[in-house]
C-alpha cells in the first residue's frame, strides 16, 4: 500500500466523507438544520458514496488503499449517519440495518482473510441508493405525512438483507 494513495481524488472523496459524518454527528443536531437542507446532508453522503468508486474507476485510481478504505468508511458514515438521524428513523430499521450491517462485515472480513476479490454488485449500490432515500423520507415524514413509507421500509429492507445474502452465499461459492 502506497502512502501518497491518499491523496487520490477517489480516497479524499472517501475521507472528506468519512470526517464530514463525524463532525455533523459531534457539532451539530439534525434538529439544527431544517428538512431540506437535513435532505440535501444525507443526499450529498450519499451521492459520495458512489462518487468516489465512480470517479476511481472512471479515471483508472483504483488503490489499494482505496479498496479498503472505500468499504469501511461507507459502513462507519453509514452508522454514524443512523444514529445522528435516530429521531426520525424507527429503532426497528436501525436494528435491522445494523444487524445487516455487521452480517456484511464478517463476509468483509473473511474476503480480506482469505485475501478474495468480490465485485460489489449493482443490486448492492441499488439497495443502498434505496435505503439513503428511505431515511430522506423519514426525515420528510417528520414535517410532512407519508402514508406509504412504513410498507416501503419493509420492501427497502427486505431487498438490503436478499443483497447481503446473496453477498454472504457468493463468498461462500466463491471459496468453496
Amino acid at each position: 500500500m502506497n502512502f501518497k494513495d491518499i491523496l487520490l481524488l477517489p480516497n479524499l472523496i472517501t475521507l472528506f466523507r468519512f470526517f464530514s459524518a463525524i463532525y455533523l454527528f459531534f457539532y451539530y443536531s439534525p434538529q439544527d438544520f431544517n428538512v431540506f437542507i437535513l435532505v440535501s446532508i444525507i443526499a450529498i453522503i450519499g451521492l459520495s458514496d458512489s462518487l468516489d468508486g465512480i470517479v476511481a474507476r472512471r479515471y483508472n485510481l483504483v488503490s489499494e488503499l482505496g479498496v479498503i478504505l472505500d468499504p469501511l468508511t461507507d459502513r462507519i458514515v453509514f452508522i454514524i449517519l443512523l444514529f445522528w438521524l435516530n429521531i426520525f428513523i424507527p429503532n426497528s430499521l436501525i436494528y435491522a440495518i445494523l444487524l445487516r450491517e455487521f452480517l456484511v462485515l464478517i463476509g468483509s472480513l473473511y474476503v480480506l482473510i482469505k485475501g478474495l476479490k468480490i465485485n460489489v454488485s449493482n443490486k448492492g449500490k441499488f439497495a443502498t441508493v434505496l435505503l439513503f432515500i428511505n431515511i430522506c423520507l423519514f426525515v420528510i415524514n417528520s414535517s410532512l405525512s407519508i402514508p406509504f413509507i412504513n410498507q416501503l421500509t419493509v420492501i427497502v429492507i427486505i431487498f438490503y438483507f436478499y443483497v447481503a445474502i446473496e453477498y454472504l452465499y457468493n463468498l461462500i461459492y466463491k471459496s468453496g
